[in-house]
């Protein structure tokens, strides 16, 4: 056939009635509730979505649900925005030398524990300053963008709590090596909030740091117009178990705080939105993940409305693969889900992306992980092409009914936020804390019972022998990070009111950031509340393993046509659990089942079968063991009369696929005597 000829005319048109009834013979297809209640259909059809009148709208159009505008698409890629952890400020900018000439488009930086809080080196803990730079002095400023031309390079530093300090140091930079402050761009910015939240307390009030977050703003709207001042960040969130309902409702509630503070000090509306950047954290549910960043920009672009119903703003999105999926052991598999998480990312409209290395979970990550991670960016930019579609998943049936419910959901929980008096005042109460928690308790839940997947984790984890050894890296030792040379004479010269050149001199002449803080604080009550509980979804299954290094468990495979399924189910349940697992196949006899148990050493058995061959085998072979201590599982389901039953044979407990793992093995090993801390 030509191709010019081909037709699809001879294909009759399938209704959709008969779509939905082939979905239905697929028992393993149904609808389920996602952790945002939110119920997802096997099948989706345009019906789903022909009530959504915004879906006719075009890039750029007033809700920005598309992204900016054609343009983006066709010019330029996303920022590869790679930060580095490092804690070494010179060894710092050697790898950001390294990374921008090979392919890092953006000067970006973790900033240390230490540093988000206002802290020096010399008064932070070894775990503050281990990872991410502490930034302290014009000096540390000077070392870390030696060689870096920063008219052609945009920066990206979340600074925590204030970023006065650092953009003084910036400031007195740029007049003591001849640079037009007026050309620095991307992102230097402060999350007040945010750091609140994570660390539980700040060093200043919140009041005296909405004034710094005013004053940043003023600043760059009148000095620096490119650069950003404001970061609205989920990520405090998203680390410690939030759903995606409760980050968007959390930025959009932050977001609306800051431009109130910044209003209240004079600034306007106009001014602030072009110096704001949204940071989300970017799991592996990809249509998930996909839909909330598409229905950020819609549900942000109405509160800009109920500001001024006139005024339309692209919010700037940053997104970072998340932590909390990744895992210790069997760590390369991290580089997978970052990929996946990634690819979510751009296809949801990201414009800056930065990829966690796979072994930053240990500690600051290697160069080879910071290059792995750097050249992901580069392959889907240059081999896959996604940034040269728009809006690569919209008209998708599925995907703008998940973000149209996305966007109901948070803009309700937003609203009961605003009424109750704004996030500050929720952080105060410790409501936002308790939301989080009980979702954590649930998705912990979830991810103990294997209903939330991890692979590498809960699922197909690697047998024992040949999980990836955890990467060692040379002892961190905060002395390694020298102080430089400062003074803090003069810091009298602080008053309620600086400008940026009190601020420059004073960075000048060397006072470092932590002395700049604590001269402020003593002007003022530092604010506290209960701070987030920090989460990772595969922590309790990596400390459960050290407990069972070295265990095995024998699992024995009857001859019935369920017994390989069950088999399947056991070996999943106790691998992920760290037990090495042998299996022996077509066991037609309690005397063979007796045997095999006497023989093969294990510390505990599953026999798989039946109910009624295991129950008719499973009582004359337990004959054999009265006087030993044998620990016995079986495969089915968990039927309260029949679990009774078979415990009263001996048997441990009646496994099935959604066992809580954590607590399974927790009972086995106190039954074998070994004590357990998880």
């Amino acid at each position: 056939m030509k191709t010019n000829t081909l037709s699809f005319h001879e294909f009759t048109r399938t209704p959709k009635e008969d779509w939905a009834q082939e979905v239905s013979k697929n028992t393993a297809i149904s609808s389920k509730e996602t952790l945002e209640n939110i119920f997802l259909k096997p099948l989706y059809f345009e019906s789903d979505t022909a009530h959504l009148d915004y879906l006719q709208q075009s890039p750029a159009g007033i809700d920005c649900l598309r992204g900016a505008g054609k343009e983006s698409y066709i010019l330029g890629e996303w920022e590869i925005t790679q930060k580095i952890d490092l804690p070494s400020i010179k060894e710092s900018n050697k790898l950001l030398l390294h990374s921008l000439r090979n392919g890092q488009n953006t000067a970006a930086f973790t900033c240390s524990e230490a540093m988000r809080q206002g802290k020096d080196v010399d008064e932070a803990t070894e775990a503050e300053v281990a990872s991410g730079a502490t930034i302290s002095t014009l000096e540390d400023v000077a070392h870390l963008f030696q060689h870096v031309a920063l008219e052609a390079v945009p920066l990206f530093l979340n600074t925590g709590c204030t970023s006065v300090p650092l953009l003084s140091f910036l400031k007195a930079y740029c007049v003591d090596h001849n640079f037009n402050m007026r050309q620095l761009k991307g992102t230097v910015g402060m999350d007040p909030l945010g750091t609140l939240a994570e660390y539980g307390r700040v060093p200043l009030s919140t009041r005296d740091l909405y004034d710094h977050l005013a004053y940043a703003t003023r600043l760059a709207h009148s000095n620096v117009p490119e650069l950003k001042t404001i970061i609205v960040s989920s990520i405090p969130y998203h680390n410690s178990g939030a759903n995606a309902v409760q980050e968007l409702a959390y930025m959009l509630a932050t977001g609306v705080q800051y431009i109130d503070e910044c209003i209240k000090r004079g600034l306007s509306l106009h001014q602030v939105l072009p110096h704001m950047t949204f940071s989300f954290s970017v799991s592996s549910h990809l249509f998930m993940e996909i839909s909330k960043l598409r229905a950020f920009r819609m549900l942000w672009a109405n509160v800009v409305r109920a500001f001024d119903d006139t005024a339309v703003s692209v919010p700037f999105i940053h997104t970072e693969t998340s932590h909390l999926t990744q895992s210790k052991e069997d760590m390369y598999t991290n580089a997978l889900r970052s990929t996946v998480q990634a690819f979510a990312s751009i296809v949801g409209g990201a414009d800056s992306l930065h990829i966690e290395p796979y072994d930053s979970v240990t500690s600051s990550s290697s160069q080879f992980a910071h290059r792995l991670a750097r050249n992901t960016h580069l392959i889907l930019q240059h081999e896959t092409h996604i940034s040269k579609v728009m809006d690569p998943a919209g008209g998708s049936w599925y995907v703008e009914a998940y973000t149209h419910e996305l966007m109901t959901k948070a803009w309700e929980l937003f609203g009961n936020i605003e009424d109750h008096g704004g996030m500050e005042e929720a952080l105060k109460q410790g409501r936002i804390q308790d939301e989080v928690e009980q979702m954590k308790v649930k998705r912990q839940e979830d991810i103990e019972c294997r209903i939330e997947r991890l692979i590498g984790v809960t699922h197909y984890a690697p047998k024992q022998q040949d999980v990836s050894q955890e990467i060692k890296s040379t002892p961190f030792k905060k002395e390694e990070i020298k102080m430089g040379k400062y003074s803090d004479q003069n810091t009298s010269e602080f008053s309620s009111n600086l400008s940026v050149e009190d601020y420059t001199k004073l960075a000048s002449k060397g006072v470092t950031a932590g002395g700049m803080l604590k001269q402020m604080a003593k002007q003022t009550q530092p604010d506290s509340v209960v701070p987030l509980t920090k989460w990772r979804a595969a922590e309790k299954f990596e400390k459960i393993r050290v407990y069972t290094k070295g265990m095995s468990i024998g699992i024995m495979e009857l001859t019935d046509p369920s017994s390989r399924k069950k088999t399947e189910i056991a070996r999943s349940l106790f691998e992920s659990a760290g037990f090495a697992c042998e299996t022996i196949k077509n066991i037609d006899s309690y005397v063979e089942i007796a045997d095999w148990m006497n023989e093969q050493k294990h510390e505990a058995y599953v026999i798989c079968g039946s109910d009624e061959l295991v129950e008719k085998l499973l009582t004359k072979a337990m004959t054999y063991f009265e006087e030993d201590s044998v620990y016995v599982y079986v495969v089915g389901e968990e039927h309260v009369s029949r679990k009774t039953q078979w415990q009263q044979k001996g048997v441990m407990s009646v496994i099935h696929p959604k066992t809580n793992v954590i607590q399974c093995v927790k009972k086995l090993l106190c039954a074998l005597e070994v004590e357990v801390h998880v």
